[in-house]
């Protein structure tokens, strides 16, 4: 979450001239809602089966860029599909970084709403302890503190 993701999965596809989908904005245009109010309503298993539904979509349409959302790679079944069908990128943005760019963002993101600076702070430190160990079974992990072109400039020099 915030670490561009989205932003740089776009850049990269139009580079590669392939196509881009994220995860998450496919979800919502499935479901015809948004991530917070999917999960409001049916909570995060039925929001992880719906990204299941995705990886079975995705299949037919290689090659492609998929930006998928921060979540995505801890379900396992979703990780075995990364692993055998894709070539990953970890994003690796700094606790500091992340918190500049997701301060402001709170009330658009479901697991950020009701956070105030101390609770997001802690918030990151706690996600990223979490997920990094799965993060860090990327193919690649890029320094994106940057901007997406250096990003994307990182990204080229490895791909």
């Amino acid at each position: 979450m915030g670490a561009g993701k989205s932003a740089v999965g776009k850049a990269l596809a139009q580079r590669l001239g392939i196509s881009w989908v994220d995860s998450d904005s496919w979800i919502e245009e499935k479901q015809g809602q948004s991530i917070s109010e999917i999960v409001s309503a049916l909570g995060w298993p039925a929001f992880r089966a719906l990204e299941r539904e995705f990886v079975f979509e995705m299949n037919t349409q290689a090659p492609l860029v998929i930006s998928c959302g921060g979540g995505f790679p801890l379900d396992h079944e979703n990780w075995q599909w990364i692993s055998r069908n894709c070539t990953s990128i970890y994003l690796r943005v700094d606790k500091e970084i992340l918190l500049k760019r997701l301060v402001d963002e709170t009330s658009n993101r479901p697991l950020l709403q009701q956070k105030n600076r101390g609770e997001l702070v802690q918030f990151i430190a706690e996600e990223l302890a979490q997920r990094e160990p799965i993060y860090t079974k990327a193919d690649y992990i890029i320094d994106a503190n940057g901007t997406v072109e250096e990003t994307l400039q990182r990204i080229e020099a490895l791909i």
